[in-house]
């Protein structure tokens, strides 16, 4: 193997192995549907739920929340594209006989548990595709700064745990970004790479509709090209194209454009803002610190990199503040039970290539501080691994759902809560009692702890 060819190979075989060692999902009600569809998709040929919808209604409490039946059929409340474009991941698994002729209740278990190895697949991928991002515009910090990006954001502890719409978001913004790269550092204008950031976008926008935010900022970016009617075409096509599809289909199940989400907004955009900015239960500056270093790609001693890479950085920037204020106005803008800021997880990447730019600025002292933000962000994403949600914050004493003033308690926080929990050890139990007994053993083991697989 070549020797470039085998440090990403071991870097997305590292990962792999990092975000697979708690030997477990951090999964949640909201994946539930993205785990079955491509289940359903390869063995009913659709994206229906029918084989799983009467198992569900009957043993899962919470499956009205995230299923719908309508007209006869049972459907995800929740955009189906991310899993339907990951289907091609499930062929090797569903090939094997056992697997097809496993009941709906023993297939939905299994698939609670494979998600997790699609997502883990998914949230490596990713790094690997920050680093071809990177290699480009600060090839001297490219492998610091993707391993700060896997193992110091939400990438580990969100999108490596379980199929999140933002799982599979995140690498489609990467593509979008890389091809936005590509045709704007080149003297003449390159078509192909064009249809690439619009397709990328328009796989986004199918994958979650907050991310309707990349439209804008490849407005920017033509506009800043002084491009053609043509490169305005080869880039919006296919987002308007995706977004048809998906109003399409959403009238024909829901009868309402936006499927299962909700179309009003919280009118206090302000206190949602500092919420998801700065609060101690989902503040991005307490749960991923670097994020203040963003703003370093607009200083002027990075000025140089700045200019060079201005298409890149005008989308990477406007693409960061339209996410963070859609989110502010989101109803639910703490995103349920979770561990920090899950619904920011897709300006993660915008975040990155900011903090790439602004690497000049970044010395002496400030170095420092920025090497202790790193440091302090992976420990806290390993408490969201290793520990969450242990210390039960989300619903004890009451839902945060139904009290979001929760949010701001700083003397009973997630972090305090769920390092007083301590680390989840019953999936090590799992496969120790597996590895002295078998499945039998293991299932028991489960049973004990008063598991629920679903």
């Amino acid at each position: 193997m070549p020797r470039g060819l085998r440090s990403y190979v071991l870097l997305f075989v590292f990962l792999s192995v990092l975000y697979h060692s708690n030997l477990r999902p951090i999964a949640s009600g909201d994946s539930l549907p993205a785990s079955l569809i491509p289940f359903s998709v390869l063995l009913d040929g659709s994206v229906r739920l029918d084989r799983f919808g009467p198992y569900l209604d009957e043993h899962v409490a919470y499956e009205s929340s995230v299923i719908q039946k309508s007209g006869g059929h049972w459907y995800s409340w929740y955009p189906i594209a991310g899993p339907v474009i990951a289907t091609p991941l499930y062929l090797p698994i569903v090939s094997v006989p056992l697997v097809r002729q496993l009941s709906a209740g023993s297939l939905v278990a299994f698939a609670r548990m494979f998600e997790k190895v699609i997502a883990v697949a998914l949230a490596a991928g990713s790094a690997l595709a920050l680093l071809f991002l990177l290699q480009r515009i600060a090839p001297g910090m490219a492998w610091p700064l993707t391993a700060l990006f896997a193992i110091g954001t939400g990438n580990w502890s969100t999108s490596s745990q379980a199929l999140w719409p933002h799982t599979f978001g995140v690498p489609a913004i990467l593509g979008c970004f890389y091809a936005v790269e590509r045709f704007s550092s080149q003297h003449t204008q390159s078509s192909a790479w064009q249809w690439t950031a619009g397709i990328f976008a328009a796989f986004a926008l199918a994958i979650r509709p907050t991310n309707v935010a990349l439209l804008p900022a490849l407005a920017i970016v033509l506009w800043i090209q002084r491009a053609r009617v043509a490169d305005y075409a080869r880039i919006f096509v296919p987002a308007l194209v995706a977004a048809g599809l998906v109003i399409s289909y959403n009238i024909a199940v829901f009868g309402r454009a936006l499927g299962g989400y909700q179309a009003k907004a919280n009118t206090d955009f302000f206190s949602g803002l500092a919420g998801i900015l700065a609060s101690p239960g989902r503040g991005l500056l307490i749960y991923t610190p670097v994020a203040v270093f963003a703003v370093c790609a607009f200083f002027p001693g990075a000025g140089e990199l700045r200019r060079k890479h201005r298409p890149l950085v005008a989308a990477a920037a406007v693409f960061m503040v339209a996410q963070i204020a859609i989110i502010s106005v989101w109803p639910v803008w703490w995103g349920g039970y979770c561990w920090g800021p899950r619904l920011l997880t897709e300006i993660l990447p915008s975040m990155m290539v900011l903090i790439a730019i602004g690497m000049p600025v970044i010395h002496g002292p400030l170095k420092w501080v920025f090497v202790a933000a790193a440091v302090y962000g992976c420990f806290i994403q390993a408490l969201g691994v290793y520990c969450y949600p242990k210390g039960r914050w989300d619903h004890l004493p009451v839902s945060v759902d139904n009290a979001p003033a929760r949010l701001w308690n700083w003397t009973d926080n997630p972090i305090g809560r769920t390092i007083g929990g301590g680390i989840a050890w019953e999936p090590y139990a799992i496969v120790a009692a597996g590895a002295r007994g078998g499945l039998p053993a293991a299932a028991q083991e489960l049973q004990r702890l008063g598991i629920n697989a679903y």
